[in-house]
């Protein structure tokens, strides 16, 4: 039987926005800071979008080039993060900012398995790299704790890569069930409840149903399908529609 949980399912089904404009860097704004990057820098491909001057550089040039980066002024990490590709790869990109000249700098690189951390030199790292690793499984040498920082320790597989189910596989469905009370309650506890807005219709605890009020912690009765209730400390009047359509198209 053909594992499609190995399979990468994503597919662009809907209207996907024109790309933005890339310019040459040095007919911008970029153009001092930018021939200062390529007397030092091996870039592979570079352009600016969106107010940004992107660079794409090969893996092993990561430590060397952040090191320069961060001596000419670029001393703010403010993001990083990774992308899983169809082809099973990885792009790894680091946003950049320069406070005393007033830019912002893009950095991307690829590659199939790992790369440098660069948390020795920018220290916010050590999160964002922990976060890519977990999420996406990238592994970054020389980090000093990598290990998953959102899912818990012993999470199979990384819930952000294009190959991941939405619902998560056999074990995230059943994780919490099985660690808890383990395998054999399966049965006796049912599935985890995974709906952000479900409502028990039965819980007179938690909600109040408008106009089917009953004393808090009373059996309901005549419960219509559609409910507007109230949630503990949550939003005043909410209403939960218990049928959904799925969509194949925007409007």
């Amino acid at each position: 039987m053909q594992d499609i949980q190995k399979k990468v399912y994503h597919k662009n089904r809907f209207y996907q926005a024109p790309h933005t404009l890339k310019q040459n860097p040095d007919e911008t704004k970029f153009s001092d800071v930018f021939g200062l990057i390529k007397s030092r820098v091996s870039i592979i491909k570079s352009y600016v979008e969106l107010d940004n001057l992107v660079i794409f550089i090969d893996k092993i040039e990561v430590l060397n080039t952040f090191l320069f980066l961060k001596e000419i002024g670029f001393d703010i990490l403010s993001e990083m993060s990774a992308i899983h590709l169809s082809d099973d790869s990885f792009e790894v990109f680091y946003q950049l900012l320069s406070m005393d000249r007033k830019l912002r700098l893009r950095v991307k690189t690829h590659t199939k398995d790992c790369v440098d951390s660069i948390s020795h030199i920018y220290r916010n790292a050590l999160w964002s790299e922990r976060e890519a690793y977990d999420m996406f499984g990238v592994k970054f040498n020389n980090h000093e704790a990598l290990k998953r920082i959102l899912m818990p320790d012993d999470w199979t597989g990384h819930p952000l890569r294009k190959d991941y189910p939405l619902h998560g596989d056999l074990k995230a469905q059943w994780y919490e069930i099985d660690r808890i009370f383990g395998e054999g309650y399966r049965d006796i506890v049912g599935p985890e409840n995974r709906d952000s807005s479900y409502i028990d219709p039965k819980d007179t605890f938690n909600f109040s149903h408008m106009g089917f009020e009953v004393a808090k912690g009373m059996q309901p009765s005549n419960i219509p399908h559609n409910i507007t209730y109230q949630e503990s400390n949550g939003v005043f009047v909410v209403t939960k529609f218990d049928k959904s359509k799925e969509l194949t198209e925007r409007r």
